[in-house]
């Protein structure tokens, strides 16, 4: 069965459809998940990559805190961090040799330390607060909304943010006030617990981006592919359901209006082809004939060789009649041991030749099996359709032309 063949039955072109969509909504949905699963554990990796530098930094900060600062030596380009100044505190001190060291505290650290990963990696951390000590610390949009969601309780945010440098991942977490902050910020009446800024961590996102441009250029092609395959697969074993149904079908149907026993039509569908026959034939004036042939004696056949010799006997002449009629003709069992032929568009003369051929050759046929061997006769009655026939009337001629060639010693034809 092909697409034509399809389309030609809308049930089941409705079934296929309905059956394509449940296959595609399936796949569909089964790719999407993999799709957002992919990039979620993308999204948790990179995420997982901001915590860990974010724990890196809160570390190294604890470090530094707890020796109350870190001091460097004051070369080209170190200088000193003029904001412990403010607070009290003097950066520098000279060694005995004449060297300047200058401290530096975890803020301090913090800035240089982002400056040199940033420089490798673009990674970026900034240490900020709503309450400032070094205004170059100032909050950027990001954030001063998550500093707002930590004082609500959220305990870390994060987001994609597209600027001028690209697309970077954001992430920031608290910093909670310790005994070591309290020297710096004792001004802002901080308590320890207290939440006095956070630590943001920028990576680039574009290598992330990239391998969910990828990711989702791969879902996409192994989907439409399993959808071709998945598809195309059950096309083919849909069609070929189909024809095996057809066949099926076909089968019961050709059954239904054929006779077991001799493979002739059966009467019910012998009768309807008559009526379409008769009827068209009036329509357009053609020509109508109706054979009725009854097996001669051969209720002595059953009764002296048997029954199954009888079937035999029945089969014989239904493949003999098959072979004698024209391809057009309509032949059929009409019932026990009696067959009829539907002849249309042929003349009254043509007729009986037709009747005569088929009954001469059923006279001259030999019938046998492994212990008997018999010829048989068969009576014809033949009517052709007048001009004031209707369909029952013409069988009725057919019949009584029938019961006329037995009468009149059988084995002969009658036309009435």
């Amino acid at each position: 069965m092909n697409v034509t063949a399809l389309k030609k039955n809308n049930h089941t072109t409705r079934f296929y459809r309905n059956l394509s969509m449940m296959i595609a909504l399936v796949i569909v949905s089964i790719y999407l998940g993999l799709y957002i699963r992919s990039n979620q554990l993308l999204l948790d990796a990179v995420k997982q990559q901001a915590v860990s530098y974010f724990d890196l930094i809160v570390q190294v900060r604890k470090w530094n805190a707890g020796y109350g600062g870190a001091y460097v030596e004051k070369k080209n380009g170190i200088e000193s961090n003029r904001y412990l100044l403010e607070v009290g505190g003097d950066p520098d001190i000279v060694a005995r040799d004449g060297r300047v060291f200058t401290m530096r505290n975890p803020a301090m650290m913090t800035k240089e330390i982002s400056k040199i990963f940033s420089e490798r990696s673009g990674i970026q951390f900034h240490i900020t607060s709503e309450k400032l000590l070094n205004k170059e610390n100032a909050p950027d949009p990001f954030e001063l909304r998550a500093l707002k969601k930590f004082q609500a309780g959220v305990p870390e945010v994060w987001e994609i943010e597209d600027g001028v440098s690209g697309t970077r991942f954001r992430y920031m977490a608290p910093l909670l006030v310790e005994q070591s902050c309290q020297k710096c910020h004792v001004k802002f009446g901080y308590k320890i617990g207290d939440i006095r800024g956070g630590i943001s961590v920028s990576i680039p996102f574009a290598p992330i981006k990239h391998a969910m441009d990828i990711n989702r250029t791969a879902i996409i092609g192994l989907s439409i592919l399993t959808l071709a395959i998945l598809l195309g697969s059950s096309y083919q074993m849909f069609s070929q359901l189909l024809t095996q149904l057809k066949k099926a079908q076909n089968a019961l149907q050709e059954a239904s209006i054929t006779d077991e026993l001799t493979g002739l039509r059966n009467r019910r569908y012998l009768m309807s082809r008559y009526q379409e026959e008769f009827e068209r034939a009036r329509r357009h004036g053609g020509l109508l004939g109706f054979f009725m042939m009854d097996l001669d004696h051969f209720k002595g056949v059953n009764d002296s060789c048997g029954h199954p010799f009888g079937d035999l006997v029945l089969k014989s002449v239904a493949s003999t009649i098959t072979k004698v009629v024209r391809e057009y003709d309509i032949a059929g069992r009409y019932g026990g041991e009696e067959f009829a032929v539907i002849v249309a568009e042929t003349s009254r003369e043509d007729m009986m030749v037709l009747a005569e051929r088929m009954r001469a050759t059923l006279a001259e046929m030999y019938i046998s099996d492994a212990n008997t061997c018999i010829r048989i006769t068969v009576s014809i009655g033949v009517a052709v359709l007048n001009d004031g026939d209707t369909s029952e009337t013409l069988l009725k001629r057919a019949d009584a032309a029938l019961y006329q060639a037995k009468r009149e010693g059988r084995n002969r034809t009658v036309l009435l």
